[in-house]
């Protein structure tokens, strides 16, 4: 018997062109040892909702068609790790309400459809290095101005390399 297709999908914010070259100039500043990420997978994911069956992708959009998405801007100017996860991250120091209420009613409507999602605690944060060794032990302020206009729901697929990351739909803010 078939099993069927599975998706490993997530909601994400995806930076602009020019927010990608930034961000990418902050790597390239650590010196350090790790695997850096490709500035096309540059995102903070909203929700990760894991393998899914393909019938659940129409759902999940759905979904995303009934969420409101206030513009708003954030200034990544932090720099911090998961220690045990080998990853370096940038972040910001304030994130504005209206998005911290968006992933909350994204979430609060996954759940509400019997959508399947990870439910650790949101953290801000756009993963620049992962497995690495060591911190950096002392870095350049940061300070990378980012507009965000809107969300996606992402695909990562496995490649030899690491992962591909797809987008399955995207979203614009509400003027």
């Amino acid at each position: 018997m078939n099993q069927p297709k599975t998706h490993r999908i997530f909601f994400a914010l995806n930076p602009d062109d020019r927010v990608r070259r930034e961000v990418l100039a902050v790597q390239q500043g650590c010196g350090i040892e790790g695997r850096a990420l490709p500035p096309a997978n540059f995102h903070v994911t909203l929700a990760f909702l894991g393998m899914q069956e393909t019938g659940v992708i129409s759902r999940v959009c759905e979904i995303a068609d009934t969420l409101s998405f206030q513009p708003c801007e954030v200034v990544l100017d932090r720099v911090g790790r998961f220690k045990r996860a080998g990853v370096l991250w940038l972040g910001a120091s304030n994130i504005p309400e209206s998005l911290v209420a968006f992933q909350h009613g994204l979430v609060d409507a996954l759940l509400e459809a019997g959508i399947g999602y990870d439910r650790k605690p949101w953290k801000f944060h756009l993963t620049l290095y992962r497995k690495m060794r060591k911190a950096p032990y002392i870095m350049d302020p940061v300070e990378v101005r980012w507009r965000l206009n809107g969300f996606s729901l992402v695909e990562s697929v496995s490649v030899n390399r690491g992962v591909d990351y797809h987008e399955i739909g995207c979203w614009k803010a509400c003027r």
